[in-house]
């Protein structure tokens, strides 16, 4: 009996490569690397690829803001017939019915990949794409300036409160920790870690209606703004874009900062002198908690069966465990959604290691439709909070409640449209 699957499933593997041998896909996916790295990978692997299944495959690299060149093409059936899409997005174009809908064990099976990247290709349950690479933040220390201040790595929001008081004493105002602000297009992240470590949430249980203005999430608020207010990070960092921020940890201005594993090979480039650590997100009453976010990879609906075939080829070769760790070690600079690519040797460091061990406990956004203009809606009314404060308008008390209220009205408005 087991030999007769064997040869079944070898025959109709054959049969699958004889019907899309042949075949020509087109391929999107973004800026990943620097484009002429980028291009020159893919030409590589694409040329591999087809010598392995006599699939061609044309790449062609676009934008973040292609989003609707992504859409036009699953309308009308003219354009990629694999494509790159960030993990909030899947679920709003995968509402279209035009993504194919994914047998996960195709693939390896759900066990094979990060928890909340495979939750991040779903939609009411089923799957429409399959996770490529992952990323999460953590706390990046500059051990000079810590040990100069005779501290440690914080273990919780309140001591990095009480070591950045240290930090300041000793090396100025403003340098303890450099933070995003009304610049940057990604803040929410940054305050989504701090509501979940303090036992707060984005929507309730069946994502109908929206919970972030809770105790939790106003003390999550406040806390991202007392960080300037405190001085441990600079005024300017109130209007700062994220990569602002990174480049004052960067350079060696600040003594912390939460960054992400592209910045490895920012500081390898920008400062390779600098001595730094990492650990783990600071814990809150409800222990610690990371934002996972990264991109998956999804395939056009109205494609002809051949394409689509080849596509899941495709899509399987992508995230096979080589490829795919030779993609996020030499251009993503991401970390593998596929974590059996993980036993590649380069991930066997500290600071590796606990980016792994955070994404192991991330948490995804809800997978729903709405998400691209809740999203919008939180981070507008969180940049009016520091908005607010740079204009001196800012109140402890009545600031970031009104606000989250605000945002809450607008989100169980989408929500209930």
């Amino acid at each position: 009996m087991k030999k007769r699957l064997i040869l079944l499933t070898v025959i109709f593997a054959l049969t699958i490569f004889s019907v899309v041998s042949g075949t020509e896909i087109l391929f999107w996916a973004m800026g990943n690397a620097p484009a002429a790295l980028h291009n020159e990978w893919m030409q590589q692997k694409a040329a591999e690829f087809e010598a392995k299944t006599g699939i061609k495959v044309v790449f062609e690299e676009i934008g973040w803001g292609d989003g609707p060149r992504i859409m036009n093409a699953i309308i009308t059936g003219e354009g990629a017939h694999v494509f790159q899409l960030g993990t909030t997005w899947n679920p709003e174009y995968a509402a279209t019915d035009g993504l194919v809908e994914i047998d996960i064990d195709e693939f390896g099976g759900a066990d094979k990949f990060f928890a909340a990247n495979l939750e991040s290709t779903t939609l009411n349950g089923k799957y429409y794409g399959v996770p490529w690479f992952a990323e999460t933040r953590i706390l990046f220390y500059n051990t000079e300036m810590f040990e100069a201040a005779g501290v440690r790595p914080p273990q919780t929001y309140e001591q990095l409160l009480e070591v950045g008081q240290k930090l300041i004493d000793v090396h100025g105002t403003g340098r303890a920790i450099a933070t995003a602000g009304t610049g940057a297009w990604d803040l929410i992240h940054n305050w989504a870690i701090i509501l979940w470590a303090h036992g707060g949430d984005m929507l309730n249980a069946d994502n109908t209606q929206a919970i972030f203005n809770s105790a939790a999430g106003v003390k999550a608020m406040n806390y991202w703004v007392s960080l300037v207010d405190k001085g441990l990070a600079s005024k300017a960092c109130a209007e700062y874009n994220q990569p602002q921020a990174d480049a004052a940890f960067i350079s060696g201005e600040t003594a912390m900062a939460f960054m992400g594993p592209w910045n490895i090979a920012d500081i390898a480039h920008d400062n390779p002198g600098l001595k730094y650590a990492v650990v783990e997100p600071p814990a809150g009453p409800a222990g610690r908690a990371a934002f996972s976010g990264g991109s998956n990879l999804a395939i056009r609906n109205n494609a002809s069966k051949e394409e689509i075939e080849a596509a899941k080829e495709w899509v399987k070769f992508l995230t096979s465990d080589e490829v795919l760790a030779d993609y996020t070690k030499n251009l993503s600079m991401m970390l593998p959604a596929n974590k059996e690519a993980l036993n590649d040797p380069y991930y066997d460091t500290e600071t590796w290691r606990t980016f792994i061990k955070t994404l192991g406990y991330a948490t995804a956004y809800p997978p729903i439709p709405e998400w691209g203009a809740i999203e919008g809606i939180i981070q507008t009314n969180f940049g009016n909070v520091l908005t607010d404060y740079v204009d001196g308008r800012f109140n402890v008390i009545t600031s970031s409640k009104s606000y989250l209220d605000a945002a809450v009205a607008e989100v169980n408005a989408v929500l209930n449209q």
